[in-house]
């Protein structure tokens, strides 16, 4: 592993694609995905952490949807997703539904709904994630949405054409809902990990990766694929090759519910990349 004087800086504005806020999406990242994943690429994208799909969307766009690739655990997030992906004109009247009845306590009474029953479950959902205190994605051990509502806001408002356009962007992707461990045996695939922060004790993530099971999936989906790895902890902790080149990013941002002007992560991959940016 070494570390290279190449510095990333993501601002709050970054223009992107998205669908939900998520704490820690990488909708920001894309002057960095474009530096880093080389144009000539040639193989799957897998998405493994999909999360709130900043890097899907990014992925999707820049190669189209038919190569990528991507896989949440959580059923809810995935119902989302294909919800979009096939029905946005019904999960535009969904949240439409719930929008012109938002108060805190209408809030409430939605995080008690199923959340992956179809198009109402996603409009259910897309509703509670536009709405949630900081972008706070997070589920309990039974996997029901428990975040509290953004106080002294008005519910956002969005529009059919940005949905329809978002559901354009990922036509043709393949949506997965399972364990990470079942891509282990990709090969010839750039993989793209961007697991929920490790090491996190703030109760923030459900389903948080331990970091000695990471380490060693990485160690076995780094042999046969072009691997990307953004990460929180110190590069060290995860035991990388020499194969790996770290990149540090500085995020003047919001991470992890906490305001600071200097977060920062890092960027990681298995291959070379060139220095002309």
């Amino acid at each position: 592993m070494r570390h290279t004087m190449r510095q990333f800086v993501v601002h709050n504005h970054a223009k992107s694609l998205k669908l939900v806020p998520y704490v820690g999406c990488k909708s920001g990242f894309a002057h960095i995905f474009d530096s880093l994943i080389p144009k000539d690429y040639g193989r799957k994208i897998y998405d493994v952490f999909g999360g709130g799909g900043g890097f899907t969307f990014y992925a999707c766009n820049r190669f189209g949807s038919e190569n990528i690739i991507y896989n949440d655990h959580n059923p809810v997030i995935t119902n989302l997703l294909e919800s979009l992906q096939k029905h946005p004109g019904l999960l535009y009247d969904e949240y439409q539904k719930h929008h012109v009845r938002s108060s805190p306590d209408y809030y409430l009474d939605v995080r008690k709904m199923d959340l992956d029953d179809g198009v109402r479950g996603a409009g259910r959902f897309f509703y509670l994630a536009k709405n949630a205190f900081s972008g706070k994605i997070r589920f309990n051990s039974k996997n029901q949405f428990n975040c509290p509502m953004r106080k002294n806001a008005k519910c956002p408002q969005i529009s059919r054409e940005s949905l329809s356009s978002l559901s354009n962007t990922i036509r043709h992707l393949v949506i997965t809902n399972k364990d990470y461990g079942h891509y282990e045996d990709v090969k010839d695939g750039f993989v793209y990990l961007d697991p929920p922060y490790m090491n996190n004790t703030n109760g923030h993530y459900n389903a948080t990766v331990p970091l000695a099971d990471f380490v060693r999936f990485v160690s076995t989906v780094q042999k046969l694929n072009k691997v990307m790895i953004s990460e929180q902890n110190d590069p060290d902790s995860l035991l990388l090759s020499s194969d790996y080149t770290v990149f540090t990013v500085t995020l003047h941002r919001s991470l992890q519910y906490v305001t600071q002007n200097q977060s920062q992560e890092i960027v990681a991959v298995n291959y070379a990349v060139s220095e002309q940016t």
